[in-house]
């Protein structure tokens, strides 16, 4: 099975093509760019040398505002810490464990812009914490902004060579760059060195399931999970190393998991989606693509084909309307992509419009595409 994309950590797949629709192109389709491969802004980050000295100042109140954030986010209750944290800095602004502590919340909430800043004011207030640069270049390497996350990996490893968490780091940053062996020389160093560094295991079977050994993925996840359950990530990125298996059951039940936790993206309802029209199960796969299209994956990664599938699925019903609009939608984005004119053409066959069918197999044929086999046809259904 091809055609899945991990999220956040996402690599580029090859789509599937259509059943029964053999293409081959001259024109290279979209696709994604790095595992996580979004649109997010450009997040603003002091390096060291720019960052004028601040004086770190920590004082008894603090440590008690501290501690009393730790137990609301530690029971649960991360809105209550983050106040309590406001509050705290709004009081003194030059506390490094205050910024850390809602730089940690603000990620977890997937705030990375504010929890990058309070980042950037740790820093300042503490240049010599190693951690600082880690977790920075962690939230960098998340959203892809590879060069700030270079930058932070490179200080925290001159200030400390033999750094774990860096090293780690370092080889999720080889990984995002494509360059593979270089990601598992550090990957295989960083777990040598801690058999309990849940990160590494999962950009270890990241580099894994992106060469294509997805059985070798799956362990990786597998350990990565069992040593941090709360990993989202991890449990998509193996529903999609199964679904490469073809083991829909396995992929769907990890997909459905990862429903179920914090920093749901959209691409885990794609994928689920197309899990359910791969077992011909249209009227979830449905749900799901509009699911992740409502959380506005067409508009922040051009290359999932959200419309395409999800029209895919209205002609499995026999909807033709409804596949003809979210077909018509793709292809004003994407006019260049012969898999769209594939599919339109399959429509209008549905239909009976011999004309419309001919002249979008004549388009398909002129962006490279090659058609070979008989168009089944779709189950009969309303619109």
């Amino acid at each position: 099975m091809i055609g899945f994309r991990t999220s956040k950590t996402t690599a580029p797949f090859v789509i599937i093509v259509l059943a029964a629709l053999t293409v081959s192109t001259t024109e290279k389709q979209p696709q994604s760019s790095s595992f996580e491969s979004r649109s997010f802004p450009n997040y603003s980050f002091i390096p060291l040398a720019l960052a004028a000295p601040i004086a770190n100042s920590h004082s008894k109140e603090d440590e008690q505002r501290l501690q009393e954030a730790i137990k609301q986010k530690s029971t649960g209750h991360p809105d209550a810490a983050i106040q309590i944290l406001n509050e705290a800095i709004e009081k003194n602004s030059s506390s490094e464990p205050l910024h850390t502590l809602r730089a940690d919340l603000r990620s977890e909430e997937r705030n990375h812009e504010g929890a990058v800043a309070d980042l950037n004011q740790s820093i300042t207030l503490n240049p010599q914490k190693v951690e600082l640069f880690n977790k920075r270049a962690r939230i960098l390497l998340r959203v892809s902004q590879l060069q700030a996350a270079e930058y932070d990996i490179n200080h925290a490893l001159k200030l400390q060579p033999d750094n774990n968490e860096a090293i780690t780091l370092r080889g999720g940053l080889y990984f995002k760059l494509d360059r593979y062996d270089k990601a598992l020389t550090d990957l295989n160093s960083a777990i040598s060195k801690d058999k309990k560094n849940s990160l590494a295991y999962f950009y270890r079977g990241a580099v894994r399931f992106k060469t294509k050994e997805y059985k070798a993925a799956i362990a990786d996840y597998t350990t990565a999970i069992a040593l941090d359950p709360t990993l989202t990530y991890a449990y998509h990125s193996r529903g999609c190393a199964y679904g490469e298996l073809g083991d829909y059951k396995s992929a769907l039940a990890d997909f459905n998991k990862a429903t179920q936790r914090k920093n749901v993206t959209p691409h885990i309802y794609f994928n689920r989606g197309r899990v359910y029209r791969l077992m011909k199960d249209y009227k979830n796969a449905i749900s799901d693509y509009t699911m992740a299209i409502r959380y506005g994956l067409a508009d922040t990664d051009s290359t999932v084909p959200v419309f395409l599938e999800r029209a895919m699925s209205y002609l499995g019903l026999g909807r033709a309307h409804q596949a003809m609009i979210d077909v018509n939608h793709y292809l004003k984005t994407h006019p260049r992509d012969a898999r769209g004119y594939l599919l339109r053409a399959q429509i209008h066959k549905q239909i009976g419009n011999v004309q419309a069918e001919l002249k979008d197999v004549a388009k398909a044929k002129e962006l490279g595409a090659t058609v070979s086999g008989v168009i089944p046809h779709a189950q009969k259904g309303s619109d």
